[in-house]
């Protein structure tokens, strides 16, 4: 009987070495982070740096593994995949977020935001807010942040006229039901093109109109038929951080509030990249491809803005958060720029 014993406490002690260096006895908690974007997008580049902070303050105990360019699936396949558990953690445009989480259409709204920076002041107050606990009731997603993405802009194969008065110009926007209501009371006519398919359209006419990041003109080599670009930043793409119950709840209390620390400072990271990016592409256009961008100042937008208005009180009013768009309208007018007297100093008004 002896020698049976020791042969199973052996196996055990065996069992327990081999377990421990695969890393299957520790509690080591494994993340899929995915993002259907590309390695070298704003995406990408929060949830490396994500990675990079989660795995070092927590000293290993939690890994996350990070898929880009789409290997987990596309926007809606990562969506379904955070309840499937087939992933973990997933950025995604809010706009298709929007169809799980309705919410999330008060993003895709054009001329509601000044800036990127103003954007992520309303994110991080009551919209922001707002939004999560919907994401939370409605699926039992976690929201740790706010991806904010390259703005678009106009760009035309001929000079830009003033957006408050033209007429049934035809525009390549995107097909979203907030973007055609908006753009139609700037007197824009949709027309549906495949975004592979603009480079000729610009340069034959059919589109009068289109809009593209710096980046994206670039990348498209848009600049081979389209030499005007007015810088509205009148949209920025948004894509939510979010992490499924499923994960969310294998995650120790005492490590949640490390993980939104490292999110929030993941997404500060992207902001930072965003910034370089875009206007390294902006200098290259200008001054390799010689592109023209006009500034569209504050008087501009808020021309804009106002002719708009009526749609944007009508999407917030659907959701009964007026009280939001308010404090939008009010922190938007911050912006207006102080006029100066001829000697260049401030005028009290």
């Amino acid at each position: 009987m002896m020698p049976r014993k020791i042969f199973v406490l052996c196996l055990m002690l065996l069992s327990v070495l081999v377990l421990t260096r695969t890393g299957f006895a520790d509690n080591t908690i494994l993340l899929r982070a995915a993002t259907p974007r590309p390695a070298t997008s704003t995406e990408a580049v929060v949830l490396n740096n994500f990675k990079e902070l989660v795995e070092k303050r927590t000293r290993g105990q939690i890994k996350v593994d990070v898929y880009t360019d789409g290997a987990l699936g596309d926007d809606e396949q990562l969506i379904k995949g955070l309840q499937r558990g087939t992933v973990d953690l997933a950025t995604c445009a809010s706009f298709k977020y929007a169809a799980y989480v309705p919410d999330f259409t008060m993003l895709e709204v054009p001329f509601l935001f000044y800036s990127a920076d103003h954007l992520r002041k309303i994110l991080g107050g009551k919209l922001g807010g707002v939004l999560a606990e919907q994401a939370m009731l409605i699926r039992r997603d976690t929201v740790l942040g706010y991806v904010v993405g390259s703005p678009q802009n106009v760009i035309s194969a001929k000079a830009i006229p003033n957006l408050t008065r033209v007429q049934s110009l035809r525009f390549r926007m995107m097909l979203l039901p907030t973007h055609r209501q908006v753009w139609a009371r700037l007197g824009m006519l949709p027309v549906t093109m495949a975004y592979s398919e603009l480079r000729i359209g610009l340069q034959v006419s059919l589109v009068d109109l289109a809009e593209a990041s710096f980046s994206e003109f670039k990348q498209m080599r848009l600049y081979e038929t389209a030499k005007y670009i007015l810088q509205t930043e009148h949209y920025f793409p948004v894509s939510p951080l979010l992490v499924s119950k499923i994960a969310w709840d294998k995650i120790p209390r005492s490590y949640q509030a490390l993980l939104r620390e490292c999110a929030r400072e993941a997404i500060d990271a992207g902001t930072s990249y965003t910034s370089l990016t875009n206007s390294e592409a902006a200098r290259e256009l200008t001054s390799k491809y010689w592109v023209r961008i006009s500034e569209f100042g504050f008087a501009d937008k808020k021309a804009c803005r106002t002719k708009v208005a009526p749609e944007h009180k009508r999407i917030f009013a659907s959701f009964g958060l007026e009280a939001v768009l308010a404090e939008i309208d009010q922190t938007f007018d911050q912006y207006e720029p102080i006029p100066e007297d001829e000697e260049g100093n401030l005028v009290v008004r």
